[in-house]
């Protein structure tokens, strides 16, 4: 998978000002639109990739067109790998001891969030997921020490841009081998594995 240096998120509240936003964002820079369109309760999301100066640029300007209509925006000019490769739907097995969930209600606090998470704590992202079947919302799901999972909770808190955005969080020490097979294989109910309880009545 190509990396990109830099990426950014703006997530707006009127669809009609998101694409508009979003078309004077490719017209401003050479950056790459990675992913753009509308979301659970009725938002409108567009995601770039690209050089740093460059996303810089396209990111200014869709947050001046967007103005008053932008929900909550991230630009991080030195993604981390782990978060780059999650958001594009890399998943990765559970790996460690402790396992770490934060939940959010917006997209772009969930991608600086899981960022500064990463950066500041020795985990393994596991799973980003956004918005689509989720009600708008997002939440990462960390794996690693006890101590380093506790550390990427609050450094997830901490790089929220505004209190109201994070919903919740929870720290798990020791996964049950069921709920990291089920995890594994994905978190969306209507994929999970029907799996009979080891020693169970069928």
């Amino acid at each position: 998978m190509g990396r990109y240096p830099a990426i950014a998120l703006i997530e707006f509240s009127s669809i009609a000002v998101g694409i508009k936003a979003s078309d004077a964002m490719v017209k401003k820079a050479p950056i790459t639109m990675l992913k753009s369109g509308t979301v659970h309760n009725g938002k409108f999301l567009v995601f770039i990739g690209g050089s740093v100066a460059s996303v810089s640029e396209a990111f200014e300007e869709g947050l001046w067109v967007g103005s008053d209509q932008t929900i909550d925006r991230v630009m991080l000019p030195d993604v981390h790998e782990q978060v780059h490769d999650a958001v594009l739907g890399k998943r990765q097995k559970f790996s460690s001891d402790a396992v770490g969930i934060i939940e959010t209600t917006t997209v772009a606090s969930m991608i600086r969030s899981t960022d500064a998470a990463v950066k500041g704590a020795d985990v393994n992202i596991m799973e980003i997921r956004l918005a689509d079947d989720l009600g708008g919302k997002a939440f990462s799901i960390f794996s690693g020490s006890l101590e380093d999972v506790e550390m990427a909770i609050d450094l997830s808190r901490d790089a929220v841009s505004h209190p109201d955005f994070w919903l919740n969080h929870t720290l798990i020490p020791r996964l049950h081998e069921q709920m990291a097979k089920q995890i594994d294989h994905s978190t969306q109910f209507a994929q999970a594995k029907l799996d009979a309880l080891e020693g169970g009545e069928i």
